[in-house]
């Protein structure tokens, strides 16, 4: 479980929790809220009609998965099959 706790969402690796912050490091909150005036880096969460564009999906345990690669997707597709 790789829960976020500014918007709540579960992601199924920490790859792709990493890959759902988007934006750039320039400092931290605490000195973002010292400078004057106050500023914010853009670091933020992609939303959900954001992840679901980029191919995301939830699976079973409402845990969102990134978009697999061609290969990776021909595997599952063909251990669906199997079963």
């Amino acid at each position: 479980m790789n829960l976020c706790r500014r918007c709540k969402q579960d992601f199924g690796s920490v790859s792709a929790f990493d890959a759902h912050r988007v934006g750039k490091h320039a400092y931290t909150f605490q000195e973002g809220l010292a400078m004057e005036p106050v500023r914010w880096d853009g670091r933020r969460c992609l939303g959900t009609d954001e992840l679901e564009t980029l191919g995301w999906h939830q699976d079973t345990h409402g845990r969102w998965r990134q978009p697999l690669d061609e290969k990776a997707a021909l595997r599952l597709r063909e251990t669906r099959r199997a079963v």
